[in-house]
Formats: structure tokens, C-alpha cells, sequence
């Protein structure tokens, strides 16, 4: 190799960083520098300036590369084509995760929150006691949702998205179940998962009293507050005790009942004779004509 080639090799060679180009760079400030890519730049300038209230800007390699190269700078690219520059926040994100605990553990008093992450859609610099924190609507029944903070002052709305890594204890169903029929606890499994989304609130503590399905359930699915409903006090089809008091008269006998009913409601009876009545649920399968 000549000297002269030799020269203009040692000369590019120098103006190589070791550390090639990445996907994703995160800064505290402003500015996005050309010292964020590699710290050790003596000539450090300017890449791009962020707005005050903007938090990402995302480049092209090709285009980040051809504004270095203009510098003099020649660099590898290890990105997939784009280059992600976030701003990071100075909000201390500790008591934003215990607000996010306390509201699930409203819902599910015993899951087990292991890890609470963020990810940042717009640029947050103040306090968190200098906003108001609300949850998106069934935020409760997913494993990710975004937080919105409204300004006190200045009513100014920011969000961040949200992620759990949680597990919950549920109810799934051991074996095919038919509509109405009164559950038992060898009709259920208790098992914890990783916790991801629900339709609505699960059953989370044991039967404490006698409930039915209001709908099939298949095994293996989870078992939802919506898909039960206590057990009536008087039930369709069923034999019921009637009462019936009128001064000195007191009357006793049976009737089937036509239709389900709770303590307090009116239903209609059928006497063995075919007359149907009205009667008011007084305790669980009887009733008494007013």
C-alpha cells in the first residue's frame, strides 16, 4: 500500500465510530445531538431540535446517515431502516404506579402485580400532584390501557399507556354446563393465570350461596358475575306452600308456581284445580295470597 493510500485510509478510519448506528436513542432535553450517538464526538452539533411538548421524533437511517456523512461522520447502520429518538421524562413514575395498584386491587382484591410498565405518548415535565389522574373507561378489565393527566392549572391533557404483568386466581368451568343449573364447587376449578383481558368481572371468591347459570357454559371457560344469578326463593315449575290469612281464617295448601320469584315479588300459582291466583313471595318456596 502506497503512503498516500495509506494516509486517506487512516483518515476515513478515524472518522468510523465503533458503535454503529441503533434503532432507538433516548434524551432528557431539547435537542437531539450528534454526541447522543456516539458520546466520545469532539465537533458535537445539533441532529434536531424537539418542540417543548413533543416527546418522539423518528428518522429514516438513510436520511439520519446522509446528514452525519455531510459532517464528515461515517457510521454502520444496525437499525431495520428507522431510528427512533424519545425525550424522557423527569415525572417520577413511582406513585403513578401505586395509583394503577390500588384501582385494580379495587377490582381484584388479590392479584398479584409483579411489573407495571410505561410507554409515553406525550411529553409530561411537572409534578404528578400538579395533575388529575383518570382511567379510561373498563380500564379494569385489561391487562394495558392509557392514563389521562389533566392539568390543574391550565386544564392542558397529557397520556401514557400502561402495561401489567399480573396474575389472578379464576373459576373456569371442569365440564360442560347447562343453562340453570345450580352450581357446585365440583362444577368449578380454581386456577391462577396470567391476567390479559376479561369481559366483565370473574367470580373471584366461593360460592357463598346457592346461584345458577343464567347461560351455557363450556369447560374450560372462565366463569363470569354475569353469568350467574342467586337462586330464586320460589322457581318455575316447582311446588310452593301457600298461606292464606284473612281475620280468623287461616288456609294452607300447595300450587305449582309459574314463573321465578324472589322475597317481595307478586308471581302467579296454579291450584290443583287449575285456578290460577296471585301470591307475594314471603320466604324461600312460599308464598301468600294478599
Amino acid at each position: 500500500m502506497s503512503l498516500k493510500h495509506l494516509i486517506l485510509f487512516l483518515s476515513l478510519s478515524s472518522c468510523i465510530f465503533a458503535l454503529g448506528l441503533k434503532d432507538t436513542y433516548t434524551i432528557s432535553h431539547l435537542d437531539f445531538n450528534a454526541s447522543h450517538i456516539d458520546p466520545s464526538i469532539q465537533n458535537d452539533f445539533i441532529i434536531y431540535r424537539f418542540e417543548k411538548n413533543q416527546h418522539k421524533k423518528s428518522f429514516t437511517s438513510s436520511r439520519l446517515l446522509l446528514s452525519l456523512q455531510g459532517s464528515g461522520l461515517l457510521l454502520e447502520d444496525n437499525t431495520k431502516g428507522i431510528v427512533h429518538v424519545n425525550r424522557s421524562s423527569s415525572l417520577d413514575l413511582g406513585p403513578l404506579k401505586e395509583k394503577i395498584k390500588a384501582y385494580y386491587h379495587g377490582f381484584y382484591p388479590k392479584m398479584r402485580i409483579k411489573e407495571i410498565s410505561f410507554k409515553q405518548n406525550s411529553f409530561v415535565e411537572n409534578s404528578l400532584d400538579e395533575y388529575e389522574l383518570g382511567f379510561k373507561k373498563n380500564a379494569y378489565l385489561y391487562n394495558h390501557s392509557s392514563l389521562r393527566l389533566t392539568s390543574k392549572k391550565k386544564k392542558k391533557r397529557h397520556f401514557l399507556s400502561y402495561e401489567l404483568k399480573a396474575y389472578i386466581k379464576v373459576f373456569k368451568a371442569s365440564h360442560n354446563i347447562k343453562r340453570g343449573k345450580i352450581l357446585t364447587p365440583n362444577d368449578l376449578n380454581h386456577q391462577e393465570e396470567l391476567f390479559k383481558r376479561f369481559t366483565s368481572l370473574p367470580l373471584q371468591g366461593h360460592l357463598k350461596e346457592k346461584m345458577r347459570l343464567k347461560k351455557r357454559l363450556l369447560k374450560g371457560k372462565t366463569l363470569y358475575l354475569n353469568d350467574m344469578q342467586i337462586l330464586p326463593s320460589v322457581l318455575k315449575g316447582k311446588r310452593v306452600n301457600v298461606r292464606f290469612i284473612s281475620g280468623q281464617v287461616r288456609l294452607e295448601f300447595q300450587a305449582i308456581c309459574l314463573e321465578d320469584g324472589q322475597i317481595g315479588d307478586e308471581v302467579n300459582i296454579k291450584r290443583k284445580d287449575g285456578k290460577r291466583l296471585k301470591a307475594k313471595v314471603i320466604n324461600t318456596n312460599l308464598v301468600e295470597i294478599q
